[in-house]
């Protein structure tokens, strides 16, 4: 979880991704914000992801993030 977090701040320093229930409502992600980390995520684990990944709801909390990674063969037990 902690890479997730810290990849998450490297988009936004100042937010607290912890404390949201959903990225997207609290405000803490916008289409742009998604499309910084969607290339993130893509380079910091070798994966190519597919347009429909870009969906707003994988990226709604760590755990919708860590599933979408997983579902790219990520091993996500470690993050």
């Amino acid at each position: 979880m902690k890479k997730i977090i810290d990849i998450l701040r490297e988009v936004h320093p100042n937010e607290n991704f912890e404390a949201s229930d959903d990225f997207i409502s609290d405000g803490l992600l916008d289409s742009f914000d998604l499309q910084d980390l969607f290339a993130r995520l893509e380079e910091e684990y070798g994966i190519e992801l597919a347009g429909t990944d870009l969906a707003p709801q994988n990226f709604q909390t760590i755990e919708s993030i860590k599933d979408l990674l997983e579902s790219r063969g990520v091993d996500v037990s470690n993050l």
